[in-house]
């Protein structure tokens, strides 16, 4: 008959390389959408910044057009309450697909953020 063999020695788990929870934008930018109030395309995120201003953030593609940033930009230069514009690292496909529509999407507008932590990237 063969001998089992014990385990007596304990095998210490190395607790100092605990992965970090990383911030993803698009699972939030989705709570967002799902929970809170967004706005996205250039013409309706310019018409309602004509009017008012109810945007507590922008969230702006990397391909976004230079013409659509610099006018944003002149914006809120001339706002009381500045907006923070959020520089989306990628392209106006992939923000689209965050939101889960078929179409690019060069600019969101979060007017209410939800259930979300988007709020968070202000610190950032």
């Amino acid at each position: 008959m063969a001998k089992r063999k014990t385990k007596t020695s304990i095998e210490k788990v190395d607790l100092s390389r605990k992965k970090t929870k990383e911030f993803d934008v698009d699972t939030n930018i989705k709570v967002t959408y799902k929970t809170g109030k967004i706005i996205y395309g250039k013409n309706q995120i310019l018409k309602s910044l004509h009017r008012e201003n109810p945007y507590k953030m922008l969230i702006v593609s990397n391909n976004c057009p230079t013409e659509l940033i610099d006018e944003l930009d002149n914006y809120n230069y001339l706002l009381k309450d500045k907006i923070f514009i959020y520089k989306y690292k990628g392209s106006s496909w992939d923000l689209g697909l965050a939101l889960a529509k078929p179409y690019m999407i060069s600019v969101i507008g979060v007017i209410d953020f939800g259930d979300s932590d988007l709020i968070s990237l202000k610190t950032k």
